[in-house]
Parts: structure tokens; sequence; C-alpha cells
């Protein structure tokens, strides 16, 4: 069995609602100006023993994580971060305390949003071409020719996104390992109100051939050294 660790925060005067972690309820540990949320009596092993349980533990580990995110600061740790004791969590706090707290402080105030952008696509109407011969061909080259150019907006139109996205903030990461899923991961501050709301729209009518999904306020998921998670 482990005490499993779902993020580190700090200390709040304000008591927080601690939610029903994977088994039971979760609850804080604290050490050197530090707490950190744990479950525990986890076995590492059972919750991955079939693809069932080790997605469901993986829902549970975000969900705890983005509910507690909504009522404080904190940094997310990597799904699987279990400790055999007590005390090595606790040496691990003391260890890591300068790092932990650098980082708590750089985000305190920020919050991760994922921008999803899914290509339209051109209605294909070709095989509706009231023609014949030469007429057909002539409407067979225009339908490519619009085709092409209409792609190539598109490519423009992700680059000019991605660059004003790139201007207004500071941490963005452009994610294209789909071929037809783009992806960018950007803080802001978490109070900005705006964002959802007038800049979401700007920048749909900026990309009129891609549709944009901009979603909830994230935990800084991917904007954590590797030595923090």
């Amino acid at each position: 069995m482990s005490i499993y660790a779902y993020g580190i925060l700090v200390p709040t005067a304000s008591p927080l609602v601690l939610p029903l972690g994977m088994e039971r309820n979760i609850e804080l540990v604290y050490s050197s100006g530090l707490g950190a949320i744990v479950e525990s009596e986890i076995s590492l092993e059972a919750i991955q023993a079939t693809d069932e349980r080790l997605l469901q533990a993986v829902l549970n580990h975000d969900r705890v994580i983005r509910e507690l995110f909504q009522q404080t600061p904190l940094l997310p740790l990597r799904f699987g971060r279990g400790f055999t004791s007590q005390e090595k969590l606790l040496n691990h706090l003391e260890k890591h305390q300068e790092q932990y707290l650098e980082a708590l402080t750089q985000l305190a105030e920020k919050v991760e949003y994922t921008l999803k952008m899914t290509p339209c696509d051109l209605v294909d109407d070709s095989e509706t071409i009231d023609a014949k011969g030469k007429a057909y061909l002539l409407a067979k080259k225009q339908r490519y020719q619009t085709q092409q150019a209409f792609q190539t907006q598109q490519c423009q139109q992700w680059e000019l996104l991605s660059q004003l996205i790139l201007k207004k903030y500071t941490n963005v990461i452009c994610e294209t390992r789909q071929s037809d899923v783009r992806q960018i991961h950007f803080l802001a501050q978490r109070n900005d109100s705006t964002l959802s709301t007038q800049q979401f729209s700007l920048w749909q009518v900026q990309c009129s051939h891609w549709q944009l999904a901009l979603s909830e306020p994230l935990p800084p998921y991917h904007f954590l050294e590797n030595t923090l998670t």
C-alpha cells in the first residue's frame, strides 16, 4: 500500500473542501510550509490491474486536482505518484521545498487554457457539377484550385493565431502532433474574465476555416518542470 499524492500547495487560512479520492477521502499532510494532497492505503498495482480500473483512476486523479484547483493554487503531480510511508513523503517535501515554493509563487495567479482547433471542411460539390466535356473539366479544375486556396488560408490562419497568442502570453506550447487537430496551451491570469468571451470570439472570427474550442481554467499541467512532477 502507498500514500498516493495528487499535488502540492501552500497551506491556506480558509479550510478547503476535500473531495473523495479514488477509494476514500483525501487529506492534507503538511511539512516545511507546504501541503501535500494525499490519499492513504492505495495500491498502485491494483488501480492499474485492468484497463477499466486504470482509466477510472486517471479520471479520479484529474477530478481531485481540478476540484481543489478551483479553491486554491496548486501544483498537480503526475498520475501514479506514491510514497511508501509518510516519512518518505515528508522527506520529499523538505528536499524539494525551495523548488515547490518557487513554482507555487510563479504560478499562484495563473491558470492554464487549452485552445483546440479542428479544421473545417470545404463542402465537396464536385458530384453536382452540371456540365460535360471541357466545361466539366474546367469546373473540376476550378474546384481543385478552390480547395487548394482554402487549405492555404487554413494554414495562414493557424500561423496568425499562434503568433497572436505567442505575443500576448509569455508561456505558450503549440502542438501539431495530429494532422487534423491543433492545440495551443497557454497560461493566463486566473481572474481574466475577458478571455472566454471577447478574446475567444475574436479568435474565432480571425480563424473562420477552423472550429475553435476553449477549455475551462485548468491547473498548469503543461508548464511544470520534470523535477516537480
